[in-house]
């Protein structure tokens, strides 16, 4: 422990990454021996109490309900968002602990069929998600049912926090692909005849982007699924998961589509976007509607 005249001469931020590997570490370690029912009471309460706190998060998420959500007709309240998120993450640590039985019967899986359609080409397959549901479950779902599946994703800028995460990830045997390492990692993957897994919902900086209608609203959406499937004649797979009221979980994968060199990267991304526009309509609070998706 750090003595009081320590703490005096560290740096604030120095403090803080020093603090948060232990923190998380604690959050996997209580979620992992809770059990589940009592893991969604605390994600209820610390849902609550994150929605009456003066968070930049909650202005994201009020300005959401005042013009996307009146838009679509869409109901979501602010401590559920929290609570549906938190409550993935509690059972993400909780599975990433248990058999791979117990993962089967929390997680059911729909359209299996329709990924191997997708891989009988050979050629790999892009599989398309957004940050709904407990996203983090989709790569161990997709590795029991037999499919090799590498993810791209970004380090948080708490390296300690995303180096534990990382870890935890990789776990079942998942690649993972930092989104900076460059096309090399991606076309080694496809090439396997693997799938490669792109979430697309977020408004990402550095990332090559197109404006195109998500929600009834332009939203900057990620190029790279729809340049990679018509350069390389990749077929796209979009999935989603779902939370059911039984608390169990499921995996949708839907069939296969076939973008051609005639078809534009906007008309692409705008039926990707469409695919996760309606998930989103169907369980609206299971969505991470505090991420400012049109902040341009």
């Amino acid at each position: 422990m750090y003595s009081r005249a320590t703490m005096k001469k560290i740096p604030f931020k120095t403090l803080r990454h020093a603090l948060t590997v232990p923190a998380v570490k604690l959050v996997i370690f209580a979620a992992a021996v809770t059990p589940r029912p009592i893991s969604r009471f605390n994600a209820g309460m610390a849902g609550w109490i994150l929605s009456i706190l003066p968070l930049p998060s909650n202005r994201i998420i009020k300005k959401h309900q005042q013009i996307i959500m009146a838009d679509q007709n869409i109901h979501a309240t602010v401590a559920g968002i929290y609570t549906s998120v938190l409550a993935g993450f509690f059972d993400f640590f909780y599975l990433s602990y248990r058999s791979d039985g117990a993962f089967k019967r929390i997680v059911k899986v729909n359209g299996a069929d329709n990924m191997e359609e997708a891989l009988s080409f050979g050629k790999g397959v892009i599989a398309v998600t957004a940050h709904f549901g407990p996203w983090e479950l989709l790569p161990r779902a997709m590795k029991l049912l037999g499919f090799e599946i590498g993810v791209v994703g970004r380090s948080l800028s708490l390296k300690g926090a995303s180096d534990v995460l990382e870890k935890l990830r990789r776990k079942p045997g998942i690649h993972t692909i930092d989104r900076d390492a460059g096309a090399a990692p991606v076309l080694r993957l496809l090439r396997k005849n693997n799938s490669l897994g792109i979430l697309i919902d977020q408004n990402t900086k550095g990332i090559q982007s197109e404006s195109v209608d998500f929600l009834g609203h332009p939203a900057r959406t990620p190029v790279a699924p729809a340049v990679l499937a018509k350069r390389l004649e990749v077929p796209v797979v979009t999935m989603h998961i779902t939370r059911q009221k039984d608390s169990t979980y499921l995996l949708e994968i839907d069939e296969p589509v076939f973008f051609t060199k005639n078809d534009s990267i906007s008309d692409a991304l705008t039926l990707l976007n469409g695919r996760i526009s309606q998930w989103i309509m169907n369980a609206p609070e299971q969505w991470v509607w505090f991420h400012d998706r049109w902040r341009k």
